[in-house]
């Protein structure tokens, strides 16, 4: 797997617990849009304008390219996940669930070291690699 497609997928699974704060950032960001003000005194607009916010809105926020992606990579994380064996959980849990001032073990390394996962270092280290590869082929990525 390329290192910049490693570090995507890392910084993805980095990002999967504040998933639901970005929807709904992005969500109040298309609900209400920065509309300039428009200095223009004069006429130029209709008086008797059709009201359709309420549609645009909704046509708005399904067709966000930025939105599905959010969605689409959270549902490939979470499928992924949810398949993963229990040491692999371990290892998302404490190198990228966690907050980073909780965080005691900075690698697979480390959790080895200390036997929080029962595996070799080797054997952790390949789970862990087909781990991102089950991610990068649900995202449809090249790795």
């Amino acid at each position: 797997m390329r290192k910049q497609t490693k570090g995507y997928i890392e910084s993805l699974l980095e990002d999967y617990p504040k998933y639901y704060d970005y929807v709904k950032q992005r969500e109040y960001e298309l609900r209400h849009p920065y509309i300039p003000v428009d200095e223009n005194v004069g006429g130029g607009k209709a008086q008797f304008k059709k009201n359709d916010v309420q549609d645009r809105i909704l046509i708005t926020i399904e067709e966000d390219r930025r939105l599905n992606n959010l969605r689409r990579e959270h549902y490939a994380i979470k499928t992924c996940y949810d398949e993963a064996s229990s040491e692999v959980r371990k290892i998302v849990d404490e190198l990228y669930f966690k907050s980073p001032r909780l965080r005691k073990y900075h690698s697979i390394y480390d959790l080895c070291d200390f036997k929080i996962i029962k595996l070799s270092r080797p054997s952790a280290y390949n789970y862990w690699n087909k781990f991102l590869q089950e991610i990068a082929d649900e995202l449809g990525l090249r790795y």
